[in-house]
């Protein structure tokens, strides 16, 4: 019988909150992985910079146990969080393809290196650039 070649596996990564009440799983490669330092983002974090990665919202699922607590940041876009310990998690617009996870709520999110960073100007001066990001606003 000869060979089969295989495909590789799509990534997956997991994650949740600190308490564990929450978790995802998230396959395929992020999507956009970026920094922001816009006054929305540095207020949900409690941070100068956020950072999010995008992921398909057909190859997202919270697998619990528990489930996320919501907060419509916008009219047309959704935060999630987790109402026991406050961790962020991430948030969509209504409809769209790709969903953002806050990166540092992920396990394995090590390998992901940021590409941008959104509202460069915004970051405090004591906080040097990135070197692997470029400004993307």
């Amino acid at each position: 019988m000869a060979d089969r070649p295989t495909s590789p596996r799509p990534a997956v990564y997991t994650g949740g909150c600190l308490c564990g009440h929450i978790r995802f799983e998230a396959v395929g490669e992020p999507y956009d992985p970026h920094l922001c330092s816009c006054p929305h983002c540095t207020r949900l974090s409690g941070s100068p910079i956020t950072g999010w990665a995008g992921f398909r919202r057909d190859a997202f699922t919270w697998t619990g146990p528990g489930t996320p607590s919501t907060y419509r940041s916008w009219p047309t876009m959704e935060r999630w969080f987790c109402s026991f310990c406050g961790t962020p998690l991430g948030g969509a617009g209504d409809g769209a393809e790709y969903l953002g996870i806050c990166i540092p709520s992920l396990d394995n999110w090590a390998g992901i290196t940021p590409i941008g960073h959104s509202y460069r100007d915004k970051t405090p001066a004591w906080l040097p650039p990135i070197p692997s990001t470029q400004p993307t606003s």
